[in-house]
């Protein structure tokens, strides 16, 4: 518990040194040290050292990820269901592990409908409806893929290889449609009612910023910035 108080009590990293160089120089702590035996003293030392190290690791770890976050508009109204993403311009290491995506078929439709991917993850497809279902894509981002038929509470899965825009329909509901959009990193959201968003997470670094909507005609000029900490950014749409 106390390892968690002195963190929250100590906001900046000079703070931080002066702190510790106060407690670790500490005339009654140095006193009460040399009074114990040899036992006790390398055990406060080992206390101190501990905290030291521990403080310091949560300091550069709170600092080591950034944020991009602020509005999407078009013609100042906000946008739902786009997709803000960062790409790296020195592209990092792919994870050895994705987490599974699920795209569920409820009700008639998919849920949900705007789906931002990192190129290989798995995408996990569940019938919740009572009637059975036939996923496919025309997409040759997607292969072209079908899924056959399945019924209630069956799955189909498939890794999505390459970035781009993928469309998702149903063989036997021809109203049902979807968007998937498969990315090269994983540092991107979609804009919720209001047009918010927020990228979290972000390794420091130089990024292009692109902005995707369905049934985009050209995709959006990218942007590029240097991301070092938390950056509010609002982007206005032209097209």
């Amino acid at each position: 518990m106390l390892f968690f108080r002195l963190f929250l009590d100590v906001k900046d990293p000079y703070s931080l040194h002066i702190f510790l160089n106060h407690f670790t120089k500490n005339p009654i702590l140095q006193k009460e040290v040399k009074e114990e035996n040899y036992a006790t003293e390398g055990r406060v030392r080992r206390t101190v050292l501990v905290l030291t190290l521990g403080l310091y690791w949560l300091v550069v770890s709170c600092s080591e990820a950034a944020s991009l976050s602020g509005t999407v508009s078009f013609d100042e109204k906000p946008v739902e269901g786009a997709v803000v993403y960062l790409e790296s311009v020195r592209p990092h290491p792919p994870p050895s592990r994705r987490e599974p995506v699920v795209i569920e078929q409820r009700n008639l439709a998919f849920s949900p409908r705007i789906i931002p991917v990192e190129q290989g993850t798995p995408v996990v497809f569940t019938n919740r409806d009572s009637v059975p279902h036939g996923i496919y894509s025309p997409s040759i981002e997607a292969a072209k893929f079908n899924l056959g038929t399945y019924s209630h509470g069956e799955e189909r899965q498939l890794v999505f290889q390459s970035p781009g825009e993928i469309i998702l329909l149903c063989h036997i509901h021809p109203e049902m449609e979807a968007r998937l959009f498969g990315l090269r990193d994983p540092y991107f959201t979609t804009t919720a009612a209001d047009g918010r968003y927020r990228v979290r997470d972000v390794p420091p670094g130089t990024y292009f910023l692109r902005v995707w909507r369905p049934h985009q005609q050209a995709p959006a000029d990218p942007l590029e910035l240097s991301l070092a900490g938390d950056l509010t950014l609002d982007l206005r749409l032209n097209r």
